[in-house]
This record gives structure tokens, sequence and C-alpha cells, in this order.
């Protein structure tokens, strides 16, 4: 009940006490799964100071956005960068205002520049697949179905083939499926069934078919169906089959999806793959001595620094050997090493991609926004502690992970183990002051070693997020 715009009765959305006011238009840009909102005394008095302080907050932003404008700024980037700046504006343009011909004003350009923003190094790389995508959405539009264009990474681990598929899926605004080549069988009866990953796609679209249709599928460690790493022939014949069934898909098969996704009696939905981008990664151990051959190598050719690690030292050499590579060559050793002949007749780019090399590494734990620095950095701040890591530590770090050859993830494993002690010790508790905690190399192997510090005292020689 409802009187003067003060609730008489329920409780307040966000706790146990009686609700004090509905607040309906202020929320209506989100997108919540209800229309209007009960709030107690405490709760509403704090939502209205945020929204009035946040609107504040945006309007100088965009004021000093408009100031600063190139006077030669084209109107879809300027959109563009309005959607940067406003969270949660693109998806509320496209509910209000869907463009189904939006793709068309894509660039190779675009897809780069987006690439370039999260993805470090890799510069030909990007290249060539934001080239790749531009084609394959020209063909789709002009349905031109038979050209698609498929992508093939060849990477060592935590080189950013995943993170590359995943920022193209944003950019265009459609779901991806992400897969493992191990995990698939022909029939399902070991392991999932190939068709398994159009029906996550189905699932990452919420039911949207015609959207699923556009998606993309990224199955990872294709290597691993080939006969090169077959131990038997039983092994051989299942993985030669399994690419059968992933060729299917890949050439445009229909595939039925079972009721339980999509909640419809009477006849089945038929889901058409012909729209999907496929891309393929690997890291393809052995691959870089077939290609080698092939281009008259004998022995180490490639000029290495002494001080990497043999693992670091193989990638480096993999990824020199396949740069010097023509399509044919890769497509030739690609066969060689036990892909079937139509799998890969269907993969129109092969893309090589490089080890990150120190300067690259230390920009991803210092600068991108996923960098496990700025995460662990937000999630302390949550209880009000500062967090700050020493540039000993950065450097630590660092030397570790070109030692162990593991690319972005061993970045993520060894900055998540340093924090665990001031996190098991210090998250949830409020601290009443700002608190500032340092991290430095000793807390690599110890993580118990952080150091606390008050206000009123500051480290030195920090690195501070």
């Amino acid at each position: 009940m409802l009187k003067n715009g003060i609730i008489q009765s329920n409780k307040c959305y966000l706790c146990s006490k009686r609700a004090y006011k509905e607040i309906k238009d202020e929320i209506n840009i989100f997108d919540l799964p209800f229309q209007k909102l009960a709030l107690c005394q405490d709760h509403y008095n704090i939502f209205h100071v945020g929204n009035v302080v946040g609107h504040m907050q945006l309007n100088n932003v965009l004021l000093s956005f408009i100031l600063n404008l190139d006077d030669e700024i084209k109107g879809e980037e300027l959109r563009e960068k309005l959607f940067e700046m406003v969270p949660g504006a693109l998806k509320q343009f496209q509910r209000i205002i869907p463009d189904n011909n939006s793709n068309l004003l894509l660039t190779p350009r675009d897809f780069y520049e987006t690439l370039d923003k999260k993805v470090v190094g890799q510069e030909e790389a990007k290249k060539r697949i934001s080239i790749t995508v531009y084609e394959h959405l020209r063909n789709i539009k002009r349905a031109k179905t038979n050209d698609k264009f498929n992508i093939l990474l060849l990477g060592p681990s935590g080189s950013g083939k995943t993170l590359i598929i995943n920022t193209i899926s944003e950019k265009l605004s459609v779901p991806v499926a992400n897969g493992d080549a191990t995990a698939y069988s022909p029939t399902g009866f070991q392991g999932s069934d190939v068709d398994s990953v159009i029906h996550e796609l189905y699932l990452k679209s919420n039911g949207n078919l015609e959207t699923a249709q556009n998606g993309i599928v990224f199955i990872d460690e294709i290597d691993k169906l080939a006969s090169y790493n077959s131990n038997n022939s039983k092994t051989e014949a299942l993985h030669s089959a399994t690419q059968s069934s992933m060729l299917k898909l890949i050439e445009g098969k229909k595939v039925k999806l079972p009721q339980s996704l999509t909640g419809e009696q009477g006849p089945p939905v038929l889901f058409d793959s012909d729209k999907v981008l496929f891309c393929f990664g690997g890291a393809f151990n052995g691959l870089q001595d077939i290609v080698g051959k092939k281009l008259g190598f004998s022995g180490r050719k490639v000029s290495l620094k002494d001080d990497f690690d043999s693992s670091l030292e193989e990638q480096i050499k993999s990824f020199e050997i396949y740069n010097q590579a023509s399509h044919e060559i890769l497509t030739e050793s690609l066969i060689e090493y036990g892909l079937s002949t139509e799998f890969v007749g269907r993969i129109q780019t092969i893309v090589a991609l490089s080890p990150l090399n120190y300067d690259q590494l230390k920009k991803c734990l210092l600068e991108i926004s996923s960098s496990p620095l700025i995460k662990n950095t937000l999630l302390f701040a949550e209880s009000n502690y500062k967090i700050t890591f020493t540039d000993g530590f950065v450097d630590s770090v660092i030397n570790r992970v070109l030692k162990m050859g593991t690319g972005t993830r061993a970045l993520n494993s060894l900055v998540k183990k340093a924090v665990s002690g001031a996190a098991f010790d210090l998250l949830g508790k409020y601290s009443d002051k700002m608190t500032e905690v340092i991290f430095d190399e000793s807390c690599i192997d110890t993580p118990n070693k952080y150091i606390i510090k008050t206000r009123t005292t500051r480290a030195k020689s920090v690195k501070e997020l």
C-alpha cells in the first residue's frame, strides 16, 4: 500500500527492513528483471545520494569528452566512443533500435583497433584476423556461405588465442561457444557429441536462433586430434572420425536442437551452421620441424638469447619458422601432421601467434583491464584496502613467466598465489581506515609475507595501481 509516496507494507529488496519508497523511473535504463524497486529508508537515501553524484560525474565526463572532440570525428566513431563511456549503453541501444545491418559498417581497421585495446602484441596476427572476419561478414551478407572464412591460430598456451576470439565476438555482439577438441567424439559415447558446441552457442544467445546462427565457435587444442599425437590405431581412428564430424559443421550442417533446449513441442528446431564463424587453436608441438624441413632448414637457424628457457626458445623458434612459410606450406605441413585434407582445406586463414616478451608481459600486468593486479586491486578496495606491488614483485613475476613459457596464464596463477595470504586474512573484514597492503617478490613463494602500512607511513619504491 502506497501513501504520499511512502510504502506502508512490503520489505526492502536489499535487506529485511520495512520498505520506505518504491523507485521506478531511475532504474528503467538498467537490464533488470523488475520494473520497480522497494527500498528501506536507509538504502533509499544511499541510492538517492549515489544517483545524484553519479549524474554529476557523468555530466563532467561527457562535458570533458565533448570539449576534446576531434572536429573530423565521424558519427559511427562518436557513437562507439559514447558506448565505451556509459556502462550498459550498447545493450540498451540494441534493445531499443536493433540494427541488423550494423556489421556492414565495420572495417578491418575497426576490428584491429578493438583487438589492439585488449590483446598485447601479435600485431600481424591482429591485422590478418581483422581482414578475415571482415571478409567472412561480407560473404555472409551477400549470401555466399560457400565462401566462408575460418581461422586457425597456431600458438602456445597463454599467447592470447581465446582472448582474440572473445574480443571479436564482443565487437560483433554475437555469442561465442568455446570448446576443447579433446572433449569431443563423433557419437558422444566417449566424451561430448561434436554437435554439443552448437547447443552451447544456442544457449549463449538466450534462445535466439537467428543470433546464434551468426555466432562464433572456437575449438582449442585441435592439434590433439591429429595422428601425430595418436598412440595407437584405435585412437587415430577416433580422432579421424571426430575431424569428419567437425568438418560437417564447418560445411554447413543443420543440427537438430533437443526440445530440452528450445522448450518447444512439435517439429524439431534446426540450427543452420552455414553462417557460423569457426575458429580453431592449438600449440601443434612438432609442427615447426615439418615446416622447417619444407623450408630447407637443418638444425637451429633462428638466433636466440642465451638466457631464455628452453621451452620459450622452442616457442620463438616455431613462430619464426611459421612466419617464413607460405599458406601452401603450412597447409601441407598440417596435413602431414595428421589433420585431414578436407578439414585443412576449409581453413582459409592460418595465423601464428608469438610468445610474449618481457615488455609485453609487463603491459599485461600493469595496463590492460583484465590484468590480475588491477583485478586484485579492485577486490581489496571493496574491503577498504589499498594494495601496491613493488617493482621487484613485478620484475620477479615476469621473469618467472618467461622461464615457464606459459604466457599470461602463468601471470594470473603467480599473482593469485602471491596475494592469497592477504586475501585469506583481510577480505571481508572492512577496514575503518584506508590501509595499504604491500606485496614484494618474497610474497610469490611465501604469501604470508605481505606488509601492512598505515595511512601515515608510506613504502618506498612501490608500483601503485
